[in-house]
């Protein structure tokens, strides 16, 4: 599993489930879990691409 930081894909330190509650058999989905090292990484990469976020529109997107 792997995270998208800083506008690459990159190894997850583990992984983690979603299980369904009410059927606990059931797995909903697999997720790659960040390390203190990649969430502060993610952190700082989405507060530098903040300024032109908040500058773009919906419509810019597409």
């Amino acid at each position: 599993m792997k995270n998208f930081i800083d506008g690459e894909w990159v190894d997850g330190s583990g992984v983690t489930r979603n299980i369904n509650p009410s059927n606990t058999n059931d797995v909903v989905g697999e997720y790659a879990k960040a390390d203190k090292a990649q969430t502060e990484k993610a952190i700082a990469a989405a507060k530098a691409a903040f300024p032109a976020w908040a500058r773009s529109t919906p419509a810019g997107a597409l």
